[in-house]
């Protein structure tokens, strides 16, 4: 207890005012360890509750001191193994490998100018500027890897040609998707980012039905992760594209359709350690690529909570007090025809997946509290989203989505809580069949694409111990 009160007189002149910093790190070190997670989580914790006089000195410009945070891990670690120092910006040395599917089904894609090679084309380019172009590799996949050397970027794509080089390569006749996964995940290491392209359309063997050929293929997809990520931490973003398609569509039974100038979807999986996704993502802008559609983001890193701030004039119904000493709690609330409304500013800006964050069939709230709408927050406020009053407190700060929550009276909760469910989103749904032999009618969807996901879902919920919530926001309310 000595050592506890000589440290608190450091930092702080009083225990008092240390005493939720140091739950929160005895929380994280509960394991013996403190590592980079702990180091984001405490980070955001400290952002949470900057309005809190005793967490000042881990305050700089209204924003957590990462530095300060470093140090004071550091100094109160006691016995947790400590391993934050190399935490933060990922280093240049990532390595990116891209496989682009050259099988006889993604032909249509290079037959003539489309979106699909400007896509490659800017990605490519995008890497190049961002990280060291000797670390980034290119590949054509079929039956086998095939490396090929890129030596002027524009050039090489707009020669992509079906039935010429340098895009036939290999066996374009013989290529399962789930193999192809199988030797991109055992290609992706801790320090490198996988980019796979492809139609993402499964082969069904002969010899049973299209359900059972689907999902047969499903559980092989769900295996092929589930033994990468028995590896190492891994998270996949599903990117979905369409682009103008000429040429033959081969459906499940292989029959033979010729399309000309159909848009048809195709699919970028980025593969890799969280850390280094996340940071591609941030650099180089894959959701600003020409016919950019949806996107669904898995991870085996759980429990971030993102910083938030209650807003006491927007969308409000009712009153209540709110003191930024207590930033977790809402009291003496008072309803309007039984109902209580309020609005929370969330910073979800670490979170990649901006579409399906703003579905509320994936949030899960408290009994007696229901989620109204989940909002993008305008650049500026404009149009004007946000009350002024809670603009003027709120501007400085990186939050990215509105927030806004009922609550019943006859149900009031005592805690509400706010959880993400990282469930398959709908788009995924919409963009996928089980029957393709009249492609012409169901251009815009893929054969397979729900199962193909949903394996990929079920390998991720299997590694985090069947918990699909992703994060979650609390806050203690009171009625008056």
């Amino acid at each position: 207890m000595a050592s506890l009160a000589i440290s608190c007189s450091i930092l702080h002149n009083s225990c008092g005012s240390k005493s939720k910093l140091f739950e929160k790190l005895e929380e994280l070190s509960i394991d013996g360890k403190l590592d980079c997670k702990d180091l984001e989580h405490f980070t955001q914790y400290v952002q949470q509750n900057k309005e809190d006089r005793s967490f000042k000195k881990l305050i700089k410009n209204g924003q957590a001191d990462k530095i300060a945070i470093q140090s004071y891990m550091h100094k109160n670690a006691n016995k947790a193994k400590l391993n934050i120092d190399q935490c933060g910006e990922v280093k240049t040395a990532t390595n990116f490998a891209i496989y682009l599917e050259n099988s006889a089904s993604m032909d249509g894609y290079v037959n003539g100018v489309s979106n699909f090679e400007s896509v490659l084309s800017d990605v490519v380019i995008g890497l190049n500027y961002h990280y060291e172009k000797s670390n980034i590799k290119f590949n054509f996949i079929n039956s086998e890897i095939y490396p090929v050397e890129i030596t002027d970027v524009n050039s090489f794509f707009s020669s992509l040609e079906p039935g010429k080089a340098p895009f036939k390569v290999g066996n374009q006749f013989v290529s399962e998707l789930n193999q192809c996964f199988e030797k991109v995940l055992s290609e992706t290491k801790d320090n490198g980012v996988s980019i796979f392209v492809s139609d993402c359309i499964y082969s069904l063997g002969k010899g049973r039905s299209t359900q059972q050929g689907l999902i047969l293929e499903e559980n092989m997809t769900k295996s092929a992760f589930m033994q990468r990520l028995k590896k190492s931490d891994l998270s996949t973003c599903i990117l979905q594209f369409t682009s103008g398609f000429n040429g033959t569509y081969y459906d499940y039974n292989n029959q033979k359709t010729k399309l000309r100038q159909a848009e048809r979807p195709y699919y970028i999986w980025i593969i890799g350690a969280d850390n280094s996704v996340q940071n591609l993502l941030s650099k180089v802008r894959f959701t600003d690529m020409k016919g950019y559609q949806n996107s669904y983001f898995l991870t085996g890193i759980q429990g971030t909570e993102p910083s938030t701030q209650y807003l006491s004039g927007t969308n409000r119904i009712g009153r209540a007090v709110y003191r930024s000493q207590e930033p977790n709690d809402i009291k003496d609330i008072q309803f309007v025809n039984g109902v209580f409304q309020y609005s929370i500013a969330a910073d979800m800006s670490s979170f990649p997946d901006r579409k399906s964050v703003l579905e509320n069939r994936n949030y899960a709230l408290s009994p007696g509290a229901t989620l109204v709408s989940v909002q993008e927050i305008p650049a500026n406020n404009r149009p004007t989203l946000i009350h002024q009053n809670d603009w003027q407190r709120i501007k400085d700060n990186k939050f990215t989505h509105l927030i806004t929550v009922k609550v019943n009276q006859k149900e009031f909760p005592d805690e509400l809580t706010i959880a993400y469910k990282n469930t398959m989103p709908s788009w995924v749904e919409s963009s996928s069949n089980t029957d393709d032999s009249a492609i012409s009618q169901t251009t815009q969807q893929t054969f397979g694409l729900r199962n193909l996901i949903h394996g990929v879902t079920e390998a991720y919920k299997t590694y985090n111990n069947n918990q699909d919530i992703l994060f979650q926001i609390k806050y203690n309310l009171a009625i008056k």
